[in-house]
């Protein structure tokens, strides 16, 4: 797949270590996220170590990408708000303004 509107590919140099589904992004309370610790330590068996060391590079990835990633999004949430969006888009995408009317009504019950 190519770049799009709704998708990004994360590199590591030539190899693709892993994508950006922008028509998958879903609202999340601040109180639901939890850091996750990818320091390699000698514990780790091979599996855990080579996991770590891609989200390391997916995370660094992302940092270094965070004004682009924040402009892709908001441009494709305002793109399927609009009439601009094509049919095949909005099929393809989750119902923003939906998940955020459900995440305002379990952030109202978990007060």
């Amino acid at each position: 797949m190519k770049n799009d509107v709704d998708f990004t590919k994360i590199m590591d140099g030539e190899r693709l270590i892993g994508v950006l589904n922008f028509n998958n992004m879903i609202p999340v309370d601040e109180s639901c996220i939890s850091p996750l610790n990818l320091k390699v330590s000698l514990k780790d068996d091979a599996q855990t170590k080579s996991y770590k060391i891609m989200a390391a590079k997916q995370l660094g990835w992302c940092q270094r990408n965070q004004d682009a990633i924040i402009k892709k999004a908001n441009k494709l949430y305002l793109l399927v708000q609009s009439e601009k969006a094509s049919g095949f888009l909005k099929k393809r995408c989750c119902d923003f303004k939906k998940l955020e009317k459900v995440l305002q009504k379990w952030a109202r019950t978990e007060i």
